[in-house]
């Protein structure tokens, strides 16, 4: 009997096996059964499932297990966002993939496309994968080029890029529901977590296909890695499991088309970023999701603070619990960088909270009657 069958299961449990039950390729209905028969939280499973951007892969599964009449007052609604993905992922997504795409090789550059419309392709189905923006991937020193060739086009800067962002986002009047966002680097100064490199990865590229353009993509390894890593980054910290969704059915099209995955390549390629524990963990999360991956490649922590983060973070009912984990906790356990890992842990207890908090101890004051000390900078700010 495995730990969902027993008695003791509970209704957080079974609600978040729905979750991940729909994040399979093939969803299995005998699991929906049995989730639902435990007590699953079907109401609750749809709004997750929303802020999770499963909605669509939901409404898929229940209808391949007969289940859709257990959505009662929910179905509707789920049936409409379903319906809506579907539309613009035939649609609006190619239309907006062109838009993006060919003023820049008219131009005479080589986009990477990665993220969403080049991991869709690789869904059962249109429209189980939604998006809000088109990531692509150019060297820094085609930047400017690339966004006078974009404003040619009819694309307008929402944000500029910056030493603390990674991309400049732009807007297109003919595909308001889209994004796109021209990126020079993967994670902004401030929040660099691993040593993946964008010029590196770039030089990889490799001919792509995307919603009928001709474009470019990442190779399979390093693709696993950079979208395992963007999963797992500080600003996204596994919060939406159609990351691991992705991951599963990037895998689960290979095999399904003969393609073999080197994961001993994907493991090179993440040693070589310094991102093996996300990625490992990333892996094992979406093991849920049906994901297949040798075990073994991707060792993860197991005591103290990063054992506990790894534990919480690999339970069955993350997808309902993932605010419940301190993010500086969560950054600490899946750094692999030990001097990383004691900048983040001096930050939080040092600079954040002990030297504060020492203090107010100390003197017996309320919370605010100690000062936050000033650097000599902005001390002298403060004096002009």
């Amino acid at each position: 009997m495995s730990h969902l069958e027993s008695p003791a299961t509970t209704v957080a449990e079974w609600t978040a096996t729905l979750l991940w039950e729909a994040c399979r390729r093939e969803p299995r209905a005998d699991s929906f059964r049995r989730a639902f028969a435990g007590g699953a939280d079907i109401g609750w499973a749809v709004s997750a499932a929303s802020e999770q951007r499963i909605g669509p892969l939901l409404w898929r599964a229940l209808g391949a297990a007969g289940s859709l009449d257990a959505l009662g007052p929910d179905g509707a609604a789920l049936g409409r966002v379903a319906n809506a993905s579907r539309m613009e992922a035939l649609l609006l997504l190619p239309r907006a993939v062109a838009l993006a795409v060919r003023p820049l090789t008219d131009a005479g550059l080589e986009p990477v496309v990665f993220k969403g419309p080049a991991v869709a392709a690789r869904y059962p189905e249109p429209g189980l994968r939604p998006m809000d923006d088109i990531d692509l991937l150019l060297p820094q020193a085609d930047h400017r080029h690339a966004l006078d060739a974009l404003g040619h086009a009819g694309w307008q800067v929402a944000r500029p890029g910056g030493r603390d962002t990674n991309a400049t986002v732009l807007t297109h009047r003919e595909v308001p529901s889209f994004f796109l966002e021209v990126h020079y680097a993967l994670e902004g100064a401030s929040q660099r977590v691993t040593a993946l490199d964008p010029g590196t990865l770039w030089a990889m590229r490799q001919p792509l296909e995307c919603a009928g353009t001709s474009a470019f993509g990442l190779p399979p390894a390093e693709e696993l890695v950079v979208l395992a890593a963007h999963a797992g980054g500080p600003h996204h910290r596994f919060v939406r499991l159609v990351w691991m969704a992705d991951l599963a059915m990037i895998v689960g099209a290979a095999a399904t088309h003969g393609e073999v995955v080197d994961w001993d390549r994907v493991r090179a390629v993440a040693g070589a970023a310094r991102c093996v524990t996300v990625v490992g963990a990333t892996l094992e999360m979406a093991r849920r999701a049906g994901l297949d991956a040798p075990a073994g490649l991707f060792p993860l922590p197991t005591r103290g603070r990063r054992g506990d983060a790894m534990r919480r973070l690999l339970s069955v009912t993350w997808p309902l619990t993932n605010l419940e984990l301190p993010g500086w906790q969560l950054r600490y356990a899946l750094t692999d960088a030990r001097a990383q890992r004691v900048k983040i842990f001096f930050a939080h207890f040092v600079r954040g909270h002990g030297i504060r908090a020492r203090a107010r101890r100390v003197a017996g004051l309320p919370p605010r009657a100690v000062p936050r000390a000033r650097s000599p900078r902005r001390r002298l700010e403060a004096r002009r």
